[in-house]
């Protein structure tokens, strides 16, 4: 890790560090115990299916991004490689980790120099998750307007940044998928804000309804918010203030965030499974490899010591001509 790295996850766990300590200060631990009546069979069920629709959706719009600039992605390995992303991603600090892995993972197809297909790799995930945040700041911009304007005006700003900084990666799209890309960011929101629904019914089910996706918004917005530790902090913040805003106590916010904290963790849980499944396949590819290779030299030894070509013999061996099958290969 270089320094600049190591100086953001710092910062990044100095910040959500302190915003969880002012929450504890304020609060005490109730927040936190309350929060654990989210963990009912219902509540986990329903976590794991929106968990699901959350993947599918960022794999397909990923697939759509990168299609158009030479990345060809199956779209089981897309799946799998969200499924990673959103466990590493649940687990460090920033956020960002886990598509750093899979775009180091996934290389366009084609020659070129290795840094702009890394480059190309990387635009493609940054746009693919700019997109889905420009949505996220988006609802939380025209959910802010009505009740604090200037942040409402934040929010829709932040928006079109991550918009504009998605532009150069999208426009070689057609009119259709670009649609199609917007279309399915707004699905994948509506999968979080189902989880905070979740939340909400399992810890403050007294909310007005028709407020629930306005505090849903706030909250998501503060959850992208890239100073965080898997999540944890802005968002609490975030809640907090957002409650506040529509005439409810902070604690009841925090509350329903940490619930929702909970829940965001147990529907990205397979993909844990995914990454420990693709760790093992890594590692026992590697170890065939290494078998493969040192089969092949004592294959080559055997023939050299059969027909006198070994050394001092004074007798050449030609090069062995293998099948692409073959189990033994030179490199």
């Amino acid at each position: 890790m270089n320094r600049r790295a190591l100086l953001l996850a710092l910062l990044q766990v100095a910040v959500a560090a302190g915003i969880l300590g002012w929450v504890v200060l304020l609060f005490g631990t109730g927040p936190f115990v309350a929060a654990v009546r989210v963990l009912t069979w219902p509540g986990v069920v329903g976590a794991l299916v929106l968990g699901s629709i959350g993947v599918l959706v960022q794999a397909q719009r990923w697939r759509l991004i990168a299609r158009r600039h030479g990345i060809e992605l199956g779209w089981r390995a897309a799946a799998e490689r969200c499924w990673q992303a959103a466990f590493i991603n649940s687990v460090l600090p920033g956020g960002l980790a886990g598509d750093v892995v899979r775009a180091a993972e996934q290389r366009p197809v084609g020659a070129g120099r290795r840094r702009d297909m890394v480059k190309r790799s990387l635009g493609v995930v940054a746009a693919e998750r700019l997109a889905g945040t420009s949505v996220v700041f988006l609802a939380a911009g025209f959910a802010l307007l009505a009740v604090r304007p200037g942040l409402g005006g934040l929010g829709l700003l932040v928006a079109a940044v991550a918009a504009t900084a998605a532009w150069p990666w999208l426009r070689r799209l057609g009119v259709r998928d670009i649609g199609l890309v917007w279309g399915l960011s707004a699905v994948g929101w509506c999968s979080f804000a189902g989880l905070f629904l979740l939340a909400c019914l399992a810890v403050s089910p007294d909310l007005p309804p028709a407020q629930i996706p306005y505090l849903a918004a706030v909250t998501l917005a503060g959850m992208s918010i890239p100073l965080n530790v898997a999540g944890w902090g802005p968002r609490e913040g975030a809640a907090a203030l957002g409650f506040m805003a529509w005439g409810h106590a902070a604690q009841q916010g925090v509350e329903v965030s940490v619930a929702y904290g909970i829940l965001a963790l147990v529907s990205v849980l397979p993909g844990g499974l995914v990454l420990l499944v693709r760790t093992v396949q890594g590692s026992r590819r590697r170890r065939l490899g290494g078998g493969e290779i040192e089969l092949g030299a004592h294959v080559i030894a055997q023939d050299e010591a059969a027909h006198g070509g070994g050394e001092g013999s004074g007798k050449s061996v030609g090069p062995v001509e293998t099948n692409p099958g073959d189990p033994v290969s030179h490199q």
